[in-house]
């Protein structure tokens, strides 16, 4: 023991001495490795976030990215909320966090790093950064290896690896930015254009087209209502399909549930579903006992354990509802129109009242009639 640190407990009980002098130690030890962690941001702060997403497993280089990736993707994902802390001090957006939260079903960490990485600015010190004002230092501690290992494969015989300052100097940001693919969802896509047609063409100013209420039979589309259901209101949803079919005073309508489609949803589940969601006059909740309690103990990124799509998506698909309601129509429920089986718990009307964007209901008994009216109204 360092008999160095014992001179200011002279007047300490000789039993304390030993342990006030441990603490002290023990602090100082603790105040270096912070430091050590802290230091870490400089070593990497001329690599950009996108080297994380570099694969080639036949090289070192590709390992040791996939390896900085991965821990830093395991170790924040494994904290509550710790992608909405990190992407909240990454300066990435409200909106754009509340969307990644209610719409996409990919890792959380992941689309937040995908997200910041479009930044030409998104070097791998500013998470380190995040990480320290959070004070993290579990995950700095876990993540130190890998970013070490990361920041030799771009360091060598590079005598200002160990600099102490922090501004990149004559050193380039290296970045795989214009190698990398874009995955991101067009509402997450910073560099998402919709081209003209003529890119040489100067913009002219057009009056917008007059919608008419034929635009449907004149494209030969009929009206479309997308039913989602658990398993207790499976019988009701085949009524919905049976009811639809036996119209005969309106246009064709189109019942759609994902089990029916099941070839084109195994292609990509989400996109079809965000798909149809937005072609559907429509969407269906067939409100049962099983529907409340799986919209209310399942996370929506956990797709429901079954083989039934119907059921297996019920989450993602009422997350859509939700983000819906809030954001695109201010709370107003243009979308949604649920039925009650006939034979409805009574357990359901005790909860409805809690899910504004579930309104308004139609009892089964009154498919028909009502229906009919909201697709008249809607086409």
């Amino acid at each position: 023991m360092n008999m160095d640190l014992l001179y200011d407990f002279d007047k300490a009980d000789t039993l304390s001495i030993d342990t006030l002098a441990l603490e002290n130690i023990v602090l100082e030890e603790r105040d270096q490795e912070i430091a050590e962690l802290k230091s870490l941001s400089k070593k990497v702060c001329h690599l950009h976030t996108s080297l994380l997403y570099y694969r080639n497993n036949k090289s070192k280089m590709g390992s040791v990215c996939y390896e900085a990736w991965k821990t830093l993707i395991k170790k924040v994902g494994g904290t509550v909320d710790g992608w909405r802390d990190l992407g909240q001090h990454l300066q990435i957006s409200k909106s754009d966090l509340d969307y990644i939260n209610n719409s996409v079903r990919d890792d959380a960490v992941d689309v937040v790093l995908k997200v910041f990485m479009q930044s030409e600015k998104a070097t791998l010190d500013n998470i380190i950064d995040a990480l320290v004002v959070l004070k993290r230092y579990d995950i700095l501690k876990s993540i130190e290896g890998p970013f070490l290992d990361l920041a030799q494969c771009f360091n060598k015989d590079d005598s200002g690896y160990h600099s102490n300052s922090k501004s990149n100097g004559h050193k380039e940001v290296i970045s795989l930015t214009k190698n990398l693919p874009n995955d991101l969802p067009p509402a997450l896509n910073k560099n998402f254009v919709i081209k003209d047609k003529d890119p040489n063409k100067p913009n002219q100013p057009k009056s917008r087209p007059q919608v008419k209420k034929t635009d449907k039979e004149n494209k030969n589309d009929s009206p479309i209502l997308f039913l989602t259901f658990t398993e207790d209101g499976h019988q009701t949803a085949q009524n919905i399909q049976y009811y639809v079919e036996s119209w005969t005073d309106m246009a064709p309508v189109t019942v759609i549930t994902l089990t029916d489609k099941k070839d084109e949803v195994y292609q990509n589940p989400e996109k079809f579903i965000r798909e149809y969601f937005e072609k559907a006059d429509y969407v269906v909740p067939v409100i049962t006992s099983g529907y409340l309690n799986e919209i209310r103990s399942s996370n929506t990124s956990d797709p429901h354990v079954t083989d039934n799509l119907d059921y297996k998506y019920v989450n993602f698909i009422y997350s859509l509802i939700v983000n819906h309601y809030i954001h695109a129509t201010g709370c107003l429920n243009k979308k949604v129109r649920t039925v009650l089986p006939q034979q409805v718990d009574v357990d359901v009307f005790r909860y409805i009242s809690m899910y504004p964007d579930l309104m308004p209901m139609t009892h089964e008994s009154k498919f028909n009639e009502q229906f009919k009216e909201f697709l008249r109204i809607r086409i």
